[in-house]
């Protein structure tokens, strides 16, 4: 079996989870198949996998007119960059990238974002999921902003809830990794491998390790 090259993301995951969680992951070989993608780790206890796991980065885009960016320089000769906010699309971009490398083995599903982009949070990955989100607090109320409705009912509209586990690690914030579960099947491996705390009955829920839960919407 010839030996695989590791992106950088990849091996940053690869250490990460391992160091911090005991969790050991394998490279998997690309596929010989013409046109067939295959997932970047297996997931091993004593040799046997588990689960098949995906690594995706979300790169630092350069504040350039090139990458949508609207530059100028402020009266005090500050250069300024704004753009229209983009996040949940890339975060669902790679959702359906990654679940054309998943779909191909019968094994539970991880997706780990990477995330570099000091733009963007996990929340995008709850925006792109949900496709809303609610913004405000309890003394002034809520409002719930539904401008990514299209991006959850698009192309990952049933793709998304065919992963059991997706991790999110800020690696631009160095916080720690986040988990979101999917399925029943995602819940246990949360536990099971990155000591997730109890998230309740619905397997449906934004956890952060050591933190307070934040709840997702089930799926109708």
């Amino acid at each position: 079996m010839r030996q695989e090259t590791e992106r950088e993301e990849e091996i940053y995951v690869r250490k990460l989870l391992g160091d911090r969680y005991g969790a050991c992951l394998l490279k998997i070989p690309k596929s010989e198949q013409e046109g067939v993608k295959t997932p970047d780790f297996e997931l091993l206890v004593t040799d046997v996998r588990v689960a098949v796991l995906e690594v995706k980065r979300l790169v630092r885009t350069p504040r350039t007119p090139e990458n949508g960016w609207q530059v100028k320089v402020n009266a005090n000769g500050i250069r300024e960059a704004t753009r229209t906010d983009n996040a949940p699309q890339r975060v669902s971009k790679l959702i359906h990238e990654a679940w054309k490398q998943l779909h191909t083995v019968p094994d539970p599903k991880i997706l780990v974002f990477v995330n570099d982009e000091s733009q963007m949070d996990s929340l995008d990955l709850q925006e792109a999921f949900n496709g809303f989100l609610h913004y405000g607090n309890d003394s002034l109320g809520y409002y719930k902003n539904t401008v990514s409705a299209k991006v959850a009912n698009g192309a990952i509209r049933e793709e998304k809830w065919q992963i059991d586990l997706y991790i999110w690690i800020d690696r631009c914030r160095r916080l720690n990794p986040e988990f979101r579960v999917s399925t029943e099947t995602g819940l246990e491996l949360a536990r099971r491998f990155f000591g997730c705390p109890d998230i309740g009955e619905s397997p449906n829920h934004w956890v952060e390790k050591d933190a307070e839960k934040r709840a997702f919407h089930p799926k109708r």
